[in-house]
């Protein structure tokens, strides 16, 4: 295993959960990181990327309306653009957050937008780490806060039988990852699950995450489905539904070979 010293590193989605975490994480660790924001892509202009040994690319979009970005001018175009980024910048290794469940035979809008940038990086020629996330809980994560909203309600939807399984992990655990694979070879074009070690059910999760008075539904799926394509309001968006409700779990025991730390189990999340 090579060992690297780095010092400076570039970071798309800097502003969002895993971005603004690991921009904190590494400080501490004394390792500075450029933020590029969803306005320099926007504009074409950005600060100077010189003498950085990485780019963890975080940018990504879960969820597309007509207000929003597609999946493919975010997920896929941003990724042409840091690729070419990191080759004007000599910069030779990227890091990539794709998705837990992502694969060829991947049928969902934003899942196939997933697979098409990793294929990007594969073939660009950079070295490249793909991660593949399950959800990533801590302080202000996305379904925490969205299970948050529904608590307000005094009520929790469950989509379907909410038997399916999850494998959550930390922020601060996904940071220790992010941190070795910038430092070792070991991580160098390989596709790796980003789980934890243990596996939960939607259902188990959120009966140990709230308190009893709060009434937990279950809803049809197919009506779930119905709801989240016609009423913005509703909990949950048709992407949210795909990845809840896949059964998407990983191997933790090669990440955790890998990565050579113990890892918190999560079983609720008030992590």
């Amino acid at each position: 295993m090579r060992t690297e010293i780095i010092d400076r590193i570039v970071i798309s989605g800097a502003k969002g959960f895993v971005g603004k975490n690991l921009r904190k994480f590494l400080y501490v660790n004394g390792i500075s990181s450029i933020p590029i924001s969803r306005q320099n892509f926007k504009n074409n202009k950005f600060p100077s990327l010189k003498n950085t040994s990485h780019f963890v690319h975080l940018a990504g979009v879960g969820s597309e309306s007509v207000h929003q970005d597609s999946f493919v001018q975010v997920n896929i175009e941003l990724t042409k653009t840091v690729i070419n980024l990191c080759k004007k910048n000599n910069i030779k290794n990227i890091i990539y957050f794709s998705g837990l469940g992502v694969s060829k035979n991947s049928r969902s809008s934003y899942f196939i937008s997933k697979f098409n940038a990793e294929q990007l990086i594969k073939k660009s020629g950079l070295k490249y780490t793909i991660f593949r996330p399950s959800y990533i809980l801590g302080n202000d994560d996305y379904l925490t806060k969205n299970i948050l909203k529904q608590i307000l309600k005094k009520q929790i939807l469950v989509p379907g039988s909410g038997k399916f399984l999850l494998q959550p992990i930390s922020i601060d655990d996904v940071c220790r990852c992010i941190n070795v694979a910038l430092h070792s070879s070991k991580f160098s074009n390989k596709i790796i699950d980003l789980v934890g070690p243990k596996e939960i059910t939607f259902q188990n999760l959120i009966k140990k995450s709230v308190s009893p008075k709060i009434k937990i539904k279950k809803i049809n799926l197919e009506l779930a489905y119905k709801k989240a394509l016609n009423d913005i309001n509703f909990e949950y968006g048709v992407e949210d539904l795909n990845i809840l409700v896949g059964n998407y779990v990983g191997n933790h025991k090669r990440l955790q070979n890998l990565c050579n730390f113990n890892f918190k189990k999560i079983e609720s999340l008030n992590t």
